[in-house]
């Protein structure tokens, strides 16, 4: 009996969306010595909330990136959106804006902004992007980016040197309320802009000029992904710092058994880069406790063979190919 794609995407979120209120719960119950409510609300709880809001921004955003420029390589670590928000956090700290602060959120969207904006201004030519073009701009930005984080490092006061230790690692261990209060309104603003125009990014894959025949105006479309990549990105990443394959796994991950469309692939890859992040960060926690190990560490050891396996698989159906 053949499943139609509604019926497979209510499926995929129900399996999404169980495992995901487990790992919640495990999270806050389990890999501590003490389980006082106070305990619970003022370490763990945010702690929680944020690798959910931190994961679902990254794979949303890497699931709008591959659908605007079709490009399955698309990730937001690979266009220089997550090297330039550390950038900007990297500055801020520099110059004593504290971490898990608003201020440091908005030093990090506008300092991706800007990335973002070289990137496309230099891949872009008589208001198309080519999408080649956009990827190798973005690895010269996150090298570039990458060196500003290294030349803030020394100016960074003692007091925020262990903060900026456990950020320049990718860790949740210093997770507070205010952090979610600084990060989660944006990645909000963000996910509703991707949701949004998610039934006008699906005709972008059969070219500007049959798009524009549909009724969509495809650079106004770009524009606005590229505002919610960075809403949706940088934030997380001034607080917790870069964590890899997630924006780019998810998606890919679900588009197997999703196909391409972006109103049902976008909402999945918010569930399941939330339930990615949340369950690495649980066995980041458990795995050598007392001690952490970084989050970034646990998704590149998962992402990084899933990512291989997926593209094989993608060599031998021909989406690339010399």
């Amino acid at each position: 009996m053949k499943v139609s794609s509604g019926g497979r995407f209510a499926l995929i979120m129900m399996i999404g969306v169980m495992a995901l209120g487990v790992v919640f719960a495990a999270s806050l119950v389990t890999g501590f010595a003490d389980v006082s409510p106070q305990i619970v609300w003022s370490i763990r709880a945010p702690r929680v909330v944020l690798t959910l809001v931190v994961g679902a921004g990254l794979a949303v955003a890497g699931g709008l990136l591959q659908g605007v420029f079709g490009n399955p390589l698309a990730a937001p670590s690979i266009v220089g959106v997550s090297a330039s928000g550390a950038a900007g956090a990297s500055i801020g700290a520099a110059l004593g804006i504290p971490f898990n602060s608003i201020p440091l959120a908005f030093m990090g969207v506008m300092i991706a902004g800007v990335g973002l904006i070289v990137v496309r201004s230099i891949a872009s030519r008589d208001g198309k992007v080519n999408s080649t073009a956009l990827l190798l701009g973005g690895v010269a930005i996150s090298f570039f980016s990458l060196a500003l984080v290294l030349l803030a490092t020394p100016f960074v006061n003692r007091e925020a040197g262990r903060s900026f230790s456990f950020w320049a690692n990718g860790s949740f261990a210093l997770a507070t309320w205010s952090g979610v209060i600084a990060v989660a309104p944006l990645v909000i603003v963000g996910i509703v802009i991707a949701f949004g125009i998610a039934s006008r990014v699906d005709p972008l894959s059969l070219g500007s000029i049959a798009a524009r025949a549909l009724g969509v105006d495809a650079g106004r479309v770009t524009q606005f992904a590229l505002v919610a990549v960075v809403l949706l990105v940088a934030p997380g990443v001034t607080v917790v710092g870069i964590i890899a394959f997630v924006g780019l796994v998810v998606p890919h991950a679900l588009r197997f058994f999703l196909g391409p469309r972006n109103t049902f692939l976008l909402p999945a890859s918010a569930v399941f880069g939330a339930l990615l992040v949340a369950s690495a960060d649980f066995i980041s926690r458990n795995m050598l406790a007392p001690a952490e190990i970084p989050v970034g560490a646990v998704t590149a050891l998962v992402g990084a063979p899933v990512f291989l396996v997926l593209l094989r698989q993608m060599v031998r159906r021909g989406v690339v190919s010399t």
